[in-house]
């Protein structure tokens, strides 16, 4: 099993549970993550489509998610630095969304890139 195929099953696994968390908490997950309906439905969206790039019998599909999958999460991050109104209202981000996205964002594009 390649590093694209298990990080993709990690980080699905990962969102799914963060999602469905962020539905049952009180607008924070891990007390610092800000969260709302949207965030949490992308969240399982993200997680959903990661599970199945991972799980599908071509690692092609594990590698394009990373790829894809950490290019948008940089794109988010530095989005929620910029502090653009209207997407970090629609997500509720805060600095710790911010810096997770970054954090997530690198690692997962290089796992992609170079894997």
């Amino acid at each position: 099993m390649s590093l694209n195929v298990t990080w993709a099953k990690i980080l699905g696994i990962v969102l799914v549970l963060v999602g469905l968390l962020g539905f049952f908490s009180d607008g924070t997950v891990l007390g610092m993550f800000h969260v709302n309906m949207f965030h949490n439905v992308v969240h399982l969206l993200s997680g959903v489509i990661g599970l199945w790039a991972g799980f599908s019998n071509r690692g092609v599909h594990s590698k394009r998610f990373n790829v894809i999958f950490g290019i948008v999460y940089l794109i988010v991050a530095i989005v929620g630095f910029a502090n653009i109104m209207f997407f970090t209202d629609l997500l509720m981000l805060n600095a710790a969304d911010n810096w997770l996205h970054l954090v997530i964002g690198v690692v997962t594009t290089a796992i992609g890139l170079w894997a």
